[in-house]
């Protein structure tokens, strides 16, 4: 393969050493990239609250609840899956879960990515960008925030920008060799995996899908392979975790509902200012191959090469519209570089991995190798920082100070920092585990074994960090005109339906992000909750309130 990615076809004999090198480094560094995941293990976490979503849905799922069925979700399963298979691994589940269940997605990642890189890259450039996406998946930063800021929250943003990205290049760069069914098949499962990470991704790949057919640079006998890889991966979370895809349709359709498009406008208009730079470079870098092609007869190629850039450039700012504030870390848009790489590879200098049968610009080099630094290095950099600050916290986790230990077998690994002062859902990041352990203690002066418990907050942490029956019915996170509005939400029968308690934090001015949707919930569900349950204790931190 990396034969292919050296010389052409026809001077393979020529250069034998050359056929395992690339190859060989692109999974050497992903089994690395692994091994120091693993070695990692938990983070301290700046921003904590998030997790708990991720924690809560797959206890939910590993417990034998099915999205789309038992609980509703506006984000798609995979992530949750993921940690429900890491909890598999656990004898005493806890955060490391989510640890073991992207150790689970990296070898499905880096394996795609590499194979569609390595059919249509120059050697380097793809093992450039399969190790770029295999930092996106053990990362421990959200794109968009500081790499002081370690959490394992929005995991589903980046998987999605990793396989939205090999996607890209699946189908708007033509491989070297045919092999149409094996290429659709592998456009098939990254469909697939992202239509189950969620919507946005998957609306927009197949729409990228549909482009590449018209641009020809996918071609049409590739979408039996496609149909069938999307149908594999339909019947894989079927089966396997009785996840029917209408019922997930259903979800999705409801949460939009919810969401107002005034917000949405607002982080597309913020989108589109910090991207500007990169899209300006990128379409410079654009008209320079116009003035080449036309100063040497070639009109054709800019414009495909125009089309491409302005779909990339514009896709991705409308999925990170539909994705929490990201700025500039859109990941996808380094598929502009790389299909300009692949197009102008006999005429790039051979130092840049190209062939140099023709002498290209050194202004359009320059622009050129400028844009693909500018695509990754911002995004790479923030994401090794954030693991080499996380590296330095790794005693922290093994042994917390006894203010920040969290009073649960299962939270054992869930540290924040004692000097984390991001503004989490109800309290600065530091307070977050003496706030649950007023809960937990709160919960264990009433509750039996067998009992349910609500949370009417953004996640609810009780029945994993107990090990209790997970309430069935509502969506899985509460989160204001995202996951509901009050117009749009569940009855207060299913909600309720089957929990023994209710939880309510405390609120307190200035403190948390997510106020306003503990109080939207309690406007829409309080005259319920009055009905039904009655108040049993409250504490500085938390109402608990009983059924009858």
């Amino acid at each position: 393969m990396s034969a292919e990615n050296e010389v052409r076809l026809g001077e393979l004999s020529a250069f034998p050493r050359r056929r395992v090198r690339w190859p060989l480094l692109t999974v050497t560094a992903a089994v690395l990239l692994g091994g120091f995941s693993w070695w990692l293990g938990p983070v301290a976490l700046v921003a904590p609250w998030d997790n708990f979503i991720l924690l809560d849905g797959g206890y939910r799922i590993a417990q034998g609840q099915v999205p789309g069925a038992d609980f509703s979700n506006a984000i798609g399963p995979l992530v949750y899956v993921l940690t429900s298979l890491g909890m598999k691994l656990q004898a005493v589940p806890s955060l490391a879960a989510v640890t073991y269940g992207g150790l689970l997605f990296l070898p499905i990642a880096t394996v795609l990515a590499g194979y569609v890189a390595h059919r249509r890259l120059p050697g380097g450039y793809a093992t450039g960008f399969t190790i770029f996406a295999a930092l996106l998946v053990i990362s421990v930063r959200p794109p968009g925030y500081s790499p002081g800021t370690t959490t394992y929250a929005m995991l589903y943003n980046k998987f999605g920008w990793v396989l939205y990205s090999a996607l890209l290049l699946a189908v708007l760069i033509r491989p070297r060799t045919r092999r149409p069914i094996a290429d659709g098949v592998v456009v098939g499962l990254l469909l697939g995996l992202l239509a189950y990470d969620k919507a946005n991704f998957f609306l927009l790949g197949v729409v990228a899908v549909v482009l590449g057919l018209l641009l020809r640079t996918l071609a049409a006998r590739a979408i039996p392979g496609v149909l069938a890889g999307f149908g594999l991966l339909v019947v894989v979370f079927w089966l396997g975790f009785g996840i029917n895809p209408a019922g997930y349709a259903r979800d999705v359709a409801t949460a939009f509902a919810a969401q107002g498009s005034g917000k949405r406008l607002d982080m597309l208009l913020h989108s589109v200012a910090y991207n500007a730079p990169v899209g300006a470079l990128a379409l410079l870098v654009v008209a320079g191959l116009f003035l080449l092609a036309r100063r040497r007869g070639e009109a054709t190629r800019p414009w495909q090469l125009l089309v491409i850039t302005l779909f990339v450039l514009g896709s991705s700012v409308v999925i990170s519209a539909a994705n929490s504030p990201e700025k500039s870390d859109l990941a996808a848009l380094v598929v502009i570089p790389l299909v300009l790489v692949a197009v102008l590879k006999p005429e790039l200098p051979r130092w840049t991995g190209g062939d140099g049968e023709r002498r290209i610009p050194v202004p359009l080099l320059a622009g050129l190798v400028l844009l693909l630094v500018a695509t990754t290095a911002p995004i790479a950099g923030k994401d090794a920082l954030a693991l080499g600050i996380s590296a330095t916290r790794r005693d922290l986790v093994a042994a917390p100070p006894p203010a920040q230990q969290i009073a649960s077998p299962h939270l054992r690994d869930f540290v924040v920092p004692a000097d984390a002062t991001w503004t989490t859902a109800y309290r600065n990041s530091a307070a977050v585990p003496a706030m649950l352990d007023d809960g937990l203690a709160l919960l264990r002066r009433h509750i039996r074994p067998g009992d349910r418990v609500f949370s009417i907050s953004l996640a609810n942490p009780f029945a994993f960090a107990l090990d209790l029956p997970p309430v069935a019915g509502g969506p899985l996170w509460w989160d204001l005109a995202i996951s509901f509005d009050e117009r749009t939400y569940p009855s207060a029968e299913e909600v309720f339906g089957g929990a023994q308690w209710v939880m309510v934090p405390k609120l307190r001015p200035g403190q948390g992000c997510c106020q306003d949707t503990v109080a939207a919930m309690t406007r829409v569900y309080g005259g319920y909750l009055a009905q039904h349950f009655r108040l049993a204790e409250a504490t500085a931190e938390w109402t608990l309130y009983a059924r009858g």
